[in-house]
């Protein structure tokens, strides 16, 4: 798995009619248009995908189609978090389909748990799928910061391949690139976008960035910038993406601005799953504006 995994990952919405049920059609639009802009991973079930608003049928759903839209393009990974070691187990057995290529979780969030419990879960888990795994290390969602030790005990008894940070903590970062030293095989992909510019230099293997929905061939072009060694303009387009993003979310939590704004450009409709609302007429409009500014920034910039 780790030959498959490098550069942009989107964590795609699931798309949902007004009955809250998969909208299939509009979630195989999805992936056409992430394939098409040059995504180079797409995962399904993630924080942006509402895991936690969907019924174990419709997460089966959710992979089964994205795994026959995407027929093959690029890899396709799931994510299997849970409130509890049961409850990560359960996800698991609903994501394993032919044509995942790998399993992400985060720390179970109801109650707080020691790094030794960690530990204990990712091993349950890791166990059970057979392969490693793809840390998701999220605190500020999630409740828990993954160790660094943890982490290393867990690259050493090969459960772990690879890790999304959206901590935004660039020392935690560092020390996550330290590790690919003793593990060079173990990918490092930065999750929070307003660090992209900084950690991309330091070595980083990827960026998972969720504004990738609205804008995958923007945020493509981000990591060729990478890719390129091109810091300056990367920075730039890092700092304008910040911009419109944080604009978004004044508008409306993330996961309905990110719908709304989807919905405008008729990806998918701006259903999300209960008990979060979607945005109103009203919200809408500001989103509009949003998005016609930042449309009439990237004719600017070419």
């Amino acid at each position: 798995m780790t030959n498959e995994l490098y550069g942009l990952i989107v964590p795609i919405v699931t798309p949902l009619t007004s009955e809250q049920e998969v909208d299939v059609q509009a979630l195989r639009r999805i992936c056409e248009f992430q394939v098409e802009a040059g995504v180079n991973v797409i995962f399904a079930l993630g924080t942006t995908g509402e895991f936690y608003g969907l019924s174990r049928t419709q997460r089966r759903q959710v992979v089964e189609v994205v795994v026959e839209a995407v027929a093959g393009r690029v890899p396709v990974i799931s994510g299997i978090c849970g409130d509890s070691t049961t409850a990560s187990l359960a996800a698991l057995a609903d994501c394993s389909q032919p044509g995942v290529s790998g399993f992400v979780t985060s720390t179970p969030y109801f109650f707080a748990y020691s790094q030794a419990e960690l530990l204990d879960y990712f091993r349950v888990l890791s166990d059970a799928a057979g392969e490693p795994l793809i840390l998701y290390n999220y605190p500020a969602r999630y409740r828990h910061l993954i160790d660094l030790d943890t982490i290393s005990t867990l690259l050493a008894e090969k459960r772990v391949c690879a890790i999304k940070d959206t901590q935004g903590d660039l020392d935690y970062m560092r020390g996550l690139l330290e590790l690919k030293s003793s593990f060079p095989d173990f990918l490092v992909f930065e999750g929070a976008l307003p660090n992209l510019a900084l950690s991309a230099p330091l070595g980083t293997d990827g960026s998972v960035l969720a504004t990738g929905n609205l804008l995958p061939g923007e945020c493509a072009r981000l990591w060729s910038m990478a890719e390129q060694r091109d810091w300056s303009a990367l920075g730039d387009g890092v700092s304008r993406m910040w911009a419109f993003f944080q604009e978004i979310e004044t508008t409306a939590v993330f996961i309905a601005a990110i719908k709304g704004c989807m919905s405008l450009r008729d990806i998918c409709g701006p259903t999300t799953a209960h008990p979060t609302s979607p945005v109103g007429p009203e919200q809408m409009s500001r989103l509009q504006e949003t998005m016609e500014r930042y449309d009439r920034y990237l004719i600017d910039a070419g």
